[in-house]
């Protein structure tokens, strides 16, 4: 029998805690997502004032990090570097949006934290650390 190691929902809590401190010390709302390696979702959370289409973008995220077993943007420069395209994979909920984060233990995925709602470079930033807040 195989075993599939995934993020629990505490520490998918806790990675989300720790996104929405940053996110409240830059005083916007956000929206927050952890998947299990499969890209369903554990955990979200949309702030107070962050749009709907946030959160669904931060969904798309968390699953195509978990299930493309890389960040969104490294995603993307790995398309980019083969002059291939989202439309090629058949699946409308990937997406190459930044702020998906893939999780792994020993090299294992086991799930993906995703942001949306700030600037490309803070939904980044903050997705590293909401990544670093699950000590794994």
């Amino acid at each position: 029998m195989l075993t599939q190691h995934r993020l629990s929902l505490a520490e998918a809590q806790r990675a989300i805690e720790k996104g929405v401190a940053e996110a409240t010390r830059d005083g916007k709302p956000m929206a927050f997502v952890v998947a299990d390696p499969n890209g369903d979702v554990i955990c979200s959370l949309r702030m107070d004032g962050a749009h709907a289409r946030v959160l669904k973008h931060a969904m798309r995220k968390a699953f195509t990090a978990a299930t493309m077993e890389r960040d969104t943007l490294r995603y993307k420069a790995d398309l980019k570097e083969r002059d291939g395209s989202l439309d090629e994979w058949g699946d409308q909920t990937l997406t190459t949006l930044q702020g998906g984060h893939v999780v792994r233990v020993n090299g294992e995925v086991v799930g993906a934290v995703a942001v949306g709602g700030n600037s490309l470079q803070r939904d980044e930033e903050i997705a590293r650390l909401a990544v670093e807040a699950l000590g794994v």
